[in-house]
Formats: structure tokens, C-alpha cells, sequence
């Protein structure tokens, strides 16, 4: 079978590189058979240099190279053509040498030694998953917005992926720390998904219980002590829209076993019945474990896979600074709302909010901006009300100057208050000079600089609360 498919991409261009020539050239025969134009190097430096400068659908890197290393080499071919498909070969699977091709988004490795019928499975599986991008991109541009708030680079490709994906009968997997938004994430693929109009059901898998099975499938009449009539489960609730696996990795492994059936064929028995029962419903589902830890086997390998037709990885806050301003006055506006007060903050309330590290996320971020919210007597929040609500002694904390925070956390501060001056004059470049107080020059520079999008904060363009 992937030799008959593989033959249909006679116009795809594979890039093979490894230090071995007897494997380069084993490679490069087996494509070329199937009907690659095939570039095979046994020279990193020499590929290196190719792949800076031509396009390829495909590329085999292994991962251990004298001069170029596989990871150099994986990201420049990552940088110059985003949709390659690359595959890692690599005859020692270590998680520490796998880790920075973990941290690229790259999850297809050939480990050594390979036959051609492994070769080809591995092409066939990586020519697949590229199609499949293609598709979600051509659907991308006919659906509507997603409710997630930021401005990061991440949560914008977040973005695209939630309207790539909603429109495509895959089960979704999303990777990313407690408190970083999954939920929000999961209804938006729902939202924007044919299955809109139907149920979301959310089940959080860290509080099902001994009643797990129960929960999960439902259960007839007399089924057990206390089951006084027959209920259809979270499954039978959500035939025909979308279940949402929260926490995924907390269910006991009796029950992933029995749910694994259900994901296969969507074929499901009540407890305390012999039939067999049928659910249409999409699959989403969350963990809080890194891909790294998950390959590992602490979510197993069928389960994983199965969840895993398209994966969402979830960068934590801290990583992503420039969506704590967009997200602050996101939630000051919804606390503000319910109280008929707008709330603004001070710069170097901003600049400390910035600073923090939040372990807890965006949650963690809410949650402080509420406790300021309901115990603020001023609607201009200062230092010292975010202080306070972080548990921090302002006594003992200075407000640095201008000058120490700029060598401290220039990018951080600079895209924050460019940020909050853009949201309040809603795009308005005239405005938002006029407040800043700078020199014409200066300001756009600024702008150009960190790579603000004005459009981005156009009445038009703003996100749903």
C-alpha cells in the first residue's frame, strides 16, 4: 500500500542527509523507486547550504552529524519552508537528544536499523500528515474568529491551528501546563466545528472516581447498589457534538481500555447491559504532561495515538510576555463590566504584572486581577494594589526608574505599554503619538521595532469577551 501511494508524489522533493553514505544512498534509492526527486548528502555542511536556499516537501536528517548537527540543520529547513515534513533519524532514542527536536514541534523519528518497508511506512505517515496541514489551511480561511487574547506569536499559530482543525473529523490533543487556557481552546474547535449546534460536554478525568465507568458510558436500572434509573452517560449526552477529555492521563487504566473501543469504532456498552450501543461524537482532549514525558509512556502509547490526529502544544505564560497586558485588560474589563467601572493600571502596575513568572498561567493571572478587582477602592489600580494582591511587601519592594527597568526587561516593558496605548486608542496611530509624548520619528521607529500589527487593534478585528 505506501508504495502505490508514494508513487503518486512523483513531483515531491526529498532532502537526505546522513554522515553514512551507505545509508544516504540506501534512502535515496528507496524514494527514487517510489518516484522522489531525491538530494542526498553525506555532508551536513554541503545540505546545509541547499537547504537554505531550496524548498522541499520532505526531508530525512539524522541527528548526530560531524560540522552541521541534525537540530542546525532541522531548523533552518524549518525557518526557510515551515511546511516541510521532517523526519529524525537517529539510531540512539534518547529523550536528551530528542529534546530539541521535541521543542520544534518535530515528532517523526526512523530509528536505526530500518528496512525499506519501514522507510517507506515512515515517508508514507509523514507525506500524510502534510497533506492533511494542507487541507487545514485551505479551511482555516473560511471560518471565523477564536476567543483566545494575545498577541504572542504563539497564541496567534494557536489561532490558526483551532480553525485549521475544527473543520476536519480528527480527534484534537492538547499538550500545555495547568491553567493555560485548554478548555477555552477545545470550545473554540467545537464552536467553530459542524458539530456547533450539538452539546459540548467537558469531563474532567481526575474527579470521575470509582463510578468512572458509569460516568463515562452511563448504566441501566439495577445495575448496582443505588443506580435507580438508567442514566446515558457523558458519551450518550454528547452523541452527534463534541466530548472533551479533561486531564486524559488521570483515567484509571481500566477505563482508558474499555474508552479506547469507543475512540476506535465509537461502539460503547452501558454497565449492566450486553448492548451495544453507538456515539457520533468529535474528541478532544487535554493533559497536562509534555510530549517529552508522554513519549516516555506516561499517557499509553494507544491512547495517545489515537487521541493525537492533530496535537495543540500550549506554551505557558512566561513564555509568552507579550500576551500579559492583552490578557490583563481582558479580565479588568470583564470584572469591570460587572460593575459598571472601567478599571485602568499604572505603568508600573504593568511592568510588575510583566515581570512576574506565573506558574499558574493565565488562571493564576485572572484570579489576581479578580482579588484586585473586589478590593480596590480606586479604579486606577497602582503598584501597590498588585503588590498586595501577589502577597509581595511593597515596603520593601522600590519602584525602580525608567532607566532600570529598560535594562532589566526592555522588550517586556516596551511591547506592554505599546500595547495597552494601542488597545485604549483602538489602533489609532495619531492618538497614540499624541499620548505617548514622543518625537514622530522615535515612535514609529518603536513600532517597527517590536513588530506591533496596528490592524490587530481595530475595532473590527477585536476578540470576542
Amino acid at each position: 500500500m505506501p508504495n502505490k501511494t508514494l508513487t503518486n508524489h512523483k513531483s515531491a522533493r526529498a532532502l537526505v542527509v546522513d554522515d553514512e553514505t551507505t545509508i544516504a544512498d540506501f534512502i535515496d534509492d528507496t524514494l527514487t523507486a517510489q518516484g522522489y526527486q531525491v538530494q542526498s548528502f553525506s555532508d551536513s555542511k554541503a545540505a546545509y547550504g541547499i537547504a537554505s536556499a531550496q524548498d522541499f516537501d520532505i526531508a530525512l536528517v539524522d541527528i548526530s552529524m560531524p560540522g552541521i548537527s541534525g537540530a542546525q540543520l532541522s531548523k533552518k529547513i524549518r525557518e526557510r519552508s515551515p511546511q516541510t515534513e521532517i523526519i529524525i533519524i537517529t539510531g540512539v532514542p534518547d529523550q536528551e537528544n530528542l529534546e530539541p527536536f521535541l521543542k520544534m514541534g518535530l515528532t517523526q523519528f526512523l530509528f536505526k536499523p530500518f528496512n525499506r518497508s519501514q522507510l517507506a511506512y515512515s515517508v508514507y505517515a509523514a507525506m500524510h500528515f502534510k497533506r492533511l496541514r494542507g487541507k487545514y489551511l485551505t479551511i482555516a480561511a473560511e471560518t471565523q474568529g477564536s476567543s483566545l487574547t494575545g498577541m504572542s506569536r504563539s497564541i496567534r499559530n494557536i489561532r490558526q491551528e483551532i480553525l485549521s482543525v475544527s473543520r476536519i473529523n480528527l480527534s484534537v490533543l492538547i499538550m500545555g501546563e495547568s491553567g493555560t487556557g485548554k478548555e477555552v481552546i477545545a470550545h473554540d474547535v467545537h464552536k467553530n466545528s459542524e458539530r456547533s449546534k450539538k452539546p459540548f460536554v467537558p469531563i474532567n478525568c481526575a474527579t470521575l472516581g470509582s463510578l468512572a465507568e458509569s460516568e463515562l458510558f452511563g448504566h441501566e436500572r439495577g445495575a448496582f447498589t443505588g443506580a435507580t434509573k438508567t442514566t446515558n452517560g457523558y458519551i450518550g449526552a454528547a452523541n452527534g457534538g463534541t466530548l472533551f477529555f479533561d486531564e486524559i492521563g488521570e483515567l484509571a487504566p481500566e477505563i482508558q481500555a474499555k474508552l479506547l473501543r469507543f475512540l476506535d469504532d465509537g461502539e460503547y456498552r452501558r454497565v449492566g447491559s450486553s448492548e451495544i450501543r453507538h456515539a457520533d461524537t468529535g474528541i478532544i482532549a487535554a493533559t497536562n504532561r509534555d510530549l517529552k514525558n508522554v513519549l516516555r509512556g506516561e499517557l499509553p502509547p494507544d491512547l495517545f495515538f489515537r487521541l493525537s490526529g492533530s496535537v495543540i502544544q500550549v506554551s505557558p505564560l512566561r513564555e509568552r510576555k507579550a500576551d500579559i497586558l492583552p490578557l490583563t485588560r481582558h479580565f479588568l474589563t470583564l470584572f469591570g463590566n460587572a460593575k459598571n467601572t472601567f478599571y485602568d493600571l499604572s505603568a508600573e502596575a504593568c511592568a510588575l504584572l510583566i515581570e512576574e513568572e506565573w506558574p499558574g498561567n493565565t488562571r493564576q493571572l485572572k484570579q489576581v486581577l479578580y482579588k484586585i478587582s473586589q478590593t480596590s477602592t480606586n479604579p486606577q489600580l497602582s503598584l501597590a494594589d498588585v503588590q498586595k494582591a501577589l502577597g509581595r511587601d511593597s515596603k520593601k519592594q522600590e519602584i525602580r526608574t525608567y532607566k532600570e527597568a529598560k535594562h532589566d526587561f526592555l522588550l517586556e516593558f516596551n511591547r506592554g505599554y505599546f500595547i495597552t496605548l494601542l488597545s485604549i486608542t483602538r489602533g489609532s496611530l495619531q492618538q497614540a503619538l499624541q499620548i505617548s509624548g514622543m518625537h514622530k520619528k522615535n515612535f514609529y521607529t518603536k513600532i517597527k521595532q517590536l513588530g506591533v500589527t496596528v490592524k490587530d487593534f481595530s475595532p473590527n478585528r477585536q476578540q470576542k469577551s
